[in-house]
């Protein structure tokens, strides 16, 4: 049964999410309606589903962590990039898991996080662009952050901005929480539940069949498969850094690479 209509699901494909199922065009945000089967995240709420700008917007008193959704404490350090707050332990890349500390470049899509040598804007980053410092006229006019200095939380510092060859460098922060706004222990017990993207069995199968004869495809390639698949461009970019990451895995693990093509990669 639906959790959203409430009638019998006869589809073959449908969402589950916060332990229930759902038809595809169902899962909406309760406050805006917007249509969450693309979204790489939704969040719950006393039974009550929303997108992740109307629960920061409804509930940003309580300080969450950005990546694991649970309350930040006030005696806790956190790293901060733009607007996000994380844990220092969840301060790490989305693709390779690498943990970033103060000092650490890194960019940002949206609340993800990648280190520098997976943090592709657009369509694609230059092939010399692997966590190897580059020379000035070679740097790719991308956003960049570099973790700072710890203080408290109540006094932030803002961001600093530098501009080089048109690249932006903004100054990350490791901040102390002490000012976060308290929340009720019932509030702290509940917990929020995030959904990743579930993608359809069609979706999938497009997506292999086309990582099989290009890895990264560019913006105009995005908009075509993105019209094919009903996937959002977003979602497809973070679906292929993915496969890519583990391409690269696969390939590390047999000796010289030999025996592994892109088609192995789910």
């Amino acid at each position: 049964i639906c959790a959203g209509c409430g009638f019998k699901i006869v589809d073959r494909y449908y969402l589950v999410a916060v332990d229930k199922a759902w038809h595809s065009e169902c899962l909406r945000c309760d406050e805006c309606r917007r249509p969450l089967d693309t979204a790489l995240s939704c969040f719950a709420r006393q039974s009550r589903i929303y997108c992740r700008e109307d629960y920061n917007r409804l509930f940003g008193g309580r300080k969450q962590c950005a990546k694991c959704c649970e309350t930040l404490q006030p005696d806790e350090l956190v790293m901060r990039g733009r607007e996000h707050l994380f844990h220092t332990r969840c301060f790490s890349c989305h693709v390779c898991q690498t943990h970033l500390i103060k000092g650490s470049t890194f960019g940002m899509v949206g609340a993800l996080i990648f280190c520098q040598q997976h943090y592709q804007p657009g369509s694609s980053a230059p092939s010399g662009f692997n966590g190897q410092p580059l020379a000035a006229s070679q740097q790719p006019p991308v956003e960049t952050y570099m973790g700072h200095h710890q203080e408290p939380f109540g006094s932030p510092r803002p961001f600093e901005h530098h501009a080089l060859h048109q690249q932006q460098h903004y100054h990350g922060q490791m901040v102390n929480s002490t000012g976060l706004q308290q929340v009720s222990s019932q509030q702290q017990q509940q917990k929020t539940k995030r959904l990743r993207t579930s993608f359809k069995h069609h979706q999938l199968r497009m997506l292999k069949s086309y990582f099989a004869t290009n890895h990264n495809p560019d913006a105009k390639d995005l908009k075509q498969l993105s019209q094919k698949t009903t996937l959002s461009k977003r979602v497809l970019q973070v679906w292929f850094q993915n496969a890519r990451a583990k391409w690269r895995r696969l390939v590390q693990k047999t000796e010289g690479g030999a025996g592994v093509n892109s088609s192995g990669v789910s």
